[in-house]
């Protein structure tokens, strides 16, 4: 994601904003990937569902229709946030990108960003 010696600037810069994420953690290793994206979308909806929400702005990753059936059997037709799907390139998705990368490295990038972090163990 990133070089080597820019990385941990990248990761210091955004652990001082105040900006958190939760990360879905599928536990089971009995699940392929669209499987364990389903599991965390459809949980990640059902907690926003309940938060002062407006937007969501999800990674498309070509399997937006599948996400989008996900949401709709979560929360019905009428969700209490308007959705969408866009590019990487979108800078709302590059802090929890951000967040994900130190996050699944460990170490020291982890732990620059724990305290930005709520883990979510599905």
């Amino acid at each position: 994601m990133f070089g080597k010696k820019l990385a941990p600037k990248i990761v210091s810069e955004v652990a001082r904003l105040e900006a958190t994420s939760r990360i879905y953690l599928m536990t089971s290793k009995k699940v392929n990937e669209r499987q364990a994206r389903d599991v965390t979308l459809a949980a990640a909806v059902r907690d926003l569902a309940q938060m002062p929400v407006t937007n969501v702005t999800i990674e498309s990753c070509d399997q937006d229709r599948e996400d989008n059936r996900i949401i709709r059997d979560e929360l019905g037709g009428n969700p209490p946030f308007v959705y969408t799907h866009d590019r990487p390139t979108n800078p709302l998705l590059w802090i929890p990108d951000v967040h994900a990368w130190a996050w699944g490295r460990s170490g020291s990038m982890r732990t620059k960003i724990a305290h930005r972090i709520t883990v979510v163990k599905l």
